[in-house]
C-alpha cells in the first residue's frame, strides 16, 4: 500500500528441490508481514538490516535475563526461544513462545529499565542482534507519539479509550473512569482483546510503562498513543 509509505515492489525467494525455502528467507519474510514494520520509514528498515548483527545461540542459553540492563534488541533467525518471567515467591512462569521472525528484548530499551523478564533457547539457533543505540533511532522514536493531557482527552471525546497499564494496587483511589485496565504484563496476553478499527491512550503514573505498552501494541497494528509525563506529571 503506497499510501502507507512502503511499497514492495519484489520479493525472491530462493528456491531448490532439496531447500523449498532458506532460513533466511523465512525469518526476513516473517518480519515483512509483521504491522509492526508497517508504519516504519523504509530508510529505517534498511538501516535496521545492515547494522543488524548475527548472534549464534545454543539450546538453553539464557538471551536476556531478568533484572539485567538491556543492550540489545532481537529477532529470532532461526530456532525457538521462551519468555519467561520469576515472581516474587519464586515461581518462573512461562509467558510466551518465541519462533522465527519474532523479536524480543524491546521493553528495557524503551522505557531504559531492567528486563522484566527472561528468554531462554529451546535449542541451538541464531539471532540477529540490533544495539540500545540502533534500536532507539531507527525503531522506537518512529513509534511512540506521545501526547499532552488536553490532546488524550481530545482523543477520548472522539472515541478512542484509555488503557490503564498500571498494577492494582497502583490504581485504588486514582481510576479512570471507562479506562480498560491492563497491566504491562499482560499487554502480550490480552491485546488480541482489543480492538484494530479503535484508537487507544496508553496511560501510567510516569509515562515510562505505558510507552513500553503502547510500543508493543503499534508492533501488533493498533492505533496507540501515549500520555506525556504520565498521570503524575501530565500537563494541558
Amino acid at each position: 500500500d503506497q499510501m502507507s509509505g512502503i511499497e514492495v515492489e519484489e520479493l525472491n525467494i530462493r528456491t531448490s528441490s532439496d531447500n523449498p525455502k532458506s532460513a533466511d528467507d523465512d525469518w526476513m519474510t516473517a518480519i515483512f508481514r509483521e504491522k509492526a514494520f508497517y508504519n516504519l520509514p523504509p530508510a529505517n528498515i534498511q538501516s535496521m538490516f545492515m547494522k543488524m548483527e548475527e548472534f549464534p545461540v545454543k539450546k538453553g542459553e539464557v538471551v536476556i535475563k531478568q533484572g539485567e540492563d538491556g543492550d540489545f534488541y532481537y529477532i529470532i533467525r532461526k530456532g525457538v526461544a521462551k519468555v519467561s518471567r520469576t515472581t516474587k515467591s519464586g515461581e518462573s512462569i512461562v509467558l510466551a513462545e518465541l519462533k522465527v521472525g519474532n523479536a524480543f528484548g524491546e521493553e528495557a530499551l524503551v522505557s531504559d529499565v531492567k528486563r522484566n523478564a527472561s528468554v531462554t533457547m529451546e535449542c541451538d539457533g541464531l539471532l540477529m542482534r540490533l544495539s540500545a543505540d540502533d534500536f532507539n533511532k531507527l525503531l522506537k522514536e518512529p513509534r511512540i507519539d506521545w501526547v499532552t493531557k488536553s490532546e488524550a482527552e481530545g482523543l477520548r471525546d472522539n472515541g478512542a479509550t484509555y488503557i490503564d497499564v498500571r498494577l492494582q494496587e497502583e490504581v485504588v483511589g486514582n481510576e479512570i473512569e471507562g479506562s480498560i485496565k491492563m497491566p504491562l504484563f499482560m499487554i502480550r496476553l490480552e491485546a488480541d482483546s482489543l480492538q484494530t478499527e479503535k484508537k487507544y491512550v496508553t496511560v501510567c503514573d510516569t509515562g515510562r510503562k505505558s510507552s513500553i505498552a503502547a510500543f508493543l501494541l503499534r508492533e501488533r497494528g493498533f492505533d496507540v498513543y501515549v500520555l506525556k509525563d504520565g498521570l503524575l506529571g501530565s500537563k494541558s
